[in-house]
């Protein structure tokens, strides 16, 4: 990897983690967990002071759906990445809505 790649995972991969979990309303500690890493590990990540191991970086790519290369400078190498992203985006929404159904049925029989 280049070193102008190298700054761009350093400048781009937190930034582009966080707007992830909050577009698709991924909970931190959620995150973590299913990365197997620690909140400091991403602290480093936003604060731009470490870069993720490349299998780091692909694990949270296939977490995501996107491509580390969208992760490291915002490209979008597949054009239905776009739509992929917003569809899963809306099944996490609709998951959420039936979940507070079920608990509003739960608790009201």
């Amino acid at each position: 990897m280049s070193t102008q790649n190298i700054d761009k995972l350093k400048t781009n991969f937190g930034t582009r983690v966080e707007e992830l979990m909050r577009e698709r309303n991924v909970k931190p500690g959620d995150f973590y967990k299913a990365m197997g890493i620690v909140p400091q590990a991403f602290y480093d990540w936003k604060k731009k002071d470490q870069v993720p191991y490349a299998t780091t970086a692909l694990k949270v790519a296939k977490y995501f759906g996107v491509s580390v290369e969208y992760l490291i400078d915002g490209t979008r190498d597949n054009p239905l990445q776009a739509k992929v992203e917003e569809l899963q985006g809306r099944i996490r929404e609709i998951a959420e809505e039936l979940t507070a159904i079920v608990n509003k049925l739960a608790t009201n029989p």
